[in-house]
């Protein structure tokens, strides 16, 4: 098991996930990592706390790639977190570099 938590932040609408300092960033290569399913159920029973800022939390399944980084494991939350595949807009235009999903072209 290998798992992270994921929600949207109400103000902004962005994807973000949470970090071993219990804060919300928005990129889950530093996410923390769950190998097990009481620490998991932990994060989602603080997410819970955050009524106020989040909306959806919940835990996604990870992989480590061959260079050791994060990457979800679903397509759906590889886009969910790199942002539309169609054209350039919000996240990949702010990074000005297209982002190709591996399996979807």
């Amino acid at each position: 098991m290998r798992k992270i938590l994921t929600a949207n932040y109400l103000l902004s609408g962005k994807v973000v996930y949470l970090n071993s300092e219990k804060k919300w960033i928005e990129n889950s290569v530093n996410a923390d990592v769950f190998d097990n399913q009481e620490d998991a159920d932990d994060s989602l029973k603080f997410a819970e706390t955050q009524i106020n800022k989040l909306q959806s939390a919940y835990l996604i399944d990870v992989i480590l790639t061959s260079d050791g980084k994060l990457k979800p494991k679903s397509n759906q939350e590889l886009i969910r977190e790199t942002g539309p595949t169609n054209y350039f807009h919000g996240k990949q235009a702010e990074k000005e570099a297209w982002v190709f999903v591996q399996g979807l072209a």
